[in-house]
C-alpha cells in the first residue's frame, strides 16, 4: 500500500469545474474522509446504496480493521468533487499462489466474512466523473506491490469511466434478474399477470393452499430486531440441515447486516418483510432499496419439506406489497435460481472486472487450465 501523502503527485487533469486534484487519506483518516463522503452524498440527488455512507461506513466499523484500505479525495476549488474507498484483499489466492488484490469499493473482505457487494458504484460528480476515474487508475497503477485491481458487481453504465482508463481488462456479466414494477403500473397491470402461465398457475394454486396470510412491512426498529433474529434463525437451519454453514456463521456479517438494518430503516434504505400463516412464519425477506430499486439481499423461509413453495409466495407477496408502494422494480440480483426465472420479466447486467498485471503466477495458472482442457477433450 502506498505511503500516506496529502496530495498524489502528478493527479491533476482538467474538467468542467477545473483543474482537479487527488488527495490520498489513509484507513486512521477514515473520520475525516466519512465527514467528505456525507457532504458530497447530501449534493448529489441519487447515490447507489453501495457507494453511500451508509453503507461504506457500516463495512468500515465491522470489516474495516480486517481488510487495509484507503481512500481518494478529489477536489477543485476547495470543494470535494469525488470520494471512493480502495480495499487490499485479504485471504485471496489463484490455486496455491497466495494473490494480493485491490478493490474499488466495500470488497476484498474473505469469502466467509464478505457482504457481497453488487450494484457497486463510484460517488463523483458528473462533470468531475472522468477525471477522477483517471486519478483513480493513476493511483493505483503506481503502487507496485498488487497483482490484480478488481471491479466488483458495477453496472455497466457506473464502470464505464473506469473502464476507459483500464490498460486491459477481463470481464466478467452476470444477469441480474428483476421484475419491472415501474412498467407493470405504466400498464395499469397488477404483478400476477405478468408472470409466466405455470407460475401464475402454481401461486394462485399455493396461496389457496395456503389459506389466509398475514403480510407485515416492517416500519419499527423494535418489530424490526425481533423479525431480522427470526430471519437469521431460519436461514440458518435451512443451511446447517444441509451441511453448510450459512452466511451468519460469520459474527461480522451478521453484526454488519444487524447495523446496516439499525441505521438503514430510519433512512428507508432497507426493508423487512415477513409473511405469516397463523403463529407460523413462512418467511422474512431483508431487502435493500437502491434509487427505489427493491433488491433482494437476504431471506430465510420455513422448512421446504413441510411448506409447499415458501420462497415463491413470500417473494410475490412482497413484490405486490413493493408494487402498491411504488418501487420501481424488484431485483432478485445475480444467481440463476429458479424463483428469480419464474417471478422476473426483465434483467439488468453486473460487471465484474480484472485488470491484472503480468505475474508468473497468472501464466502457470493459465497453463494449468489450457492442459487440463486438453486432457479432458483427449479422454
Amino acid at each position: 500500500m502506498l505511503e500516506l501523502s496529502e496530495s498524489i503527485a502528478g493527479c491533476e487533469t482538467h474538467h468542467d469545474n477545473g483543474t482537479l486534484s487527488t488527495r490520498r487519506l489513509g484507513s486512521e483518516q477514515a473520520g475525516e474522509a466519512l465527514d467528505t463522503w456525507r457532504l458530497l452524498e447530501q449534493q448529489q440527488e441519487v447515490t447507489p446504496l453501495a457507494a453511500s455512507c451508509l453503507w461504506t461506513e457500516t463495512w468500515l466499523r465491522h470489516l474495516g480493521d480486517l481488510v487495509p484500505h484507503e481512500f481518494l479525495i478529489a477536489e477543485s476549488q476547495g470543494t470535494p468533487r469525488g470520494v471512493c474507498l480502495l480495499t487490499h484483499g485479504v485471504g485471496q489466492s489463484l490455486g496455491p499462489f497466495p494473490l494480493r488484490s485491490v478493490h474499488l469499493g466495500t470488497a476484498g473482505e474473505p469469502d466467509e466474512d464478505s457482504v457481497c457487494v453488487e450494484y457497486n458504484g463510484l460517488l463523483a460528480e458528473d462533470a468531475a466523473r472522468f477525471a477522477f476515474s483517471r486519478q483513480i487508475i493513476a493511483h493505483v497503477e503506481r503502487d507496485t506491490t498488487w497483482d490484480q485491481f478488481q471491479l466488483d458487481g458495477f453496472a455497466p453504465d457506473e464502470a464505464d469511466s473506469l473502464l476507459q482508463e483500464f490498460p486491459t481488462v477481463e470481464i466478467e456479466r452476470r444477469p441480474s434478474r428483476f421484475f419491472d414494477l415501474a412498467k407493470a403500473r405504466g400498464e395499469q397491470s397488477e404483478v400476477l399477470p405478468l408472470l409466466g402461465r405455470s407460475t401464475r398457475s402454481n401461486i394462485r394454486r399455493r396461496l389457496r393452499d395456503y389459506g389466509e396470510l398475514t403480510v407485515e412491512w416492517v416500519d419499527s426498529l423494535t418489530q424490526a430486531e425481533e423479525v431480522f433474529s427470526e430471519l437469521v434463525t431460519l436461514h440458518q437451519e435451512r443451511w446447517t440441515a444441509v451441511g453448510k454453514p450459512g452466511v451468519f456463521a460469520s459474527r461480522r456479517f451478521h453484526d454488519f447486516q444487524l447495523e446496516l438494518l439499525t441505521h438503514g430503516l430510519s433512512e428507508q434504505r432497507v426493508v423487512l418483510f415477513r409473511v405469516r400463516q397463523g403463529s407460523q412464519t413462512i418467511g422474512c425477506l431483508f431487502l435493500l432499496v437502491d434509487r427505489n430499486r427493491l433488491l433482494d439481499y437476504l431471506s430465510g423461509f420455513a422448512s421446504f419439506a413441510k411448506n409447499a413453495s415458501p420462497g415463491l409466495i413470500v417473494h410475490y407477496l412482497c413484490m405486490q406489497e413493493a408494487h402498491r408502494r411504488g418501487y420501481d422494480a424488484y431485483d432478485f440480483l445475480v444467481g440463476d435460481l429458479q424463483h428469480k426465472r419464474n417471478l422476473s420479466n426483465a434483467q439488468n447486467e453486473l460487471l465484474w472486472a480484472t485488470w491484472r498485471r503480468d505475474r508468473l503466477k497468472f501464466r502457470l495458472a493459465n497453463t494449468a487450465r489450457r492442459l487440463k482442457r486438453a486432457i479432458t477433450r483427449n479422454r
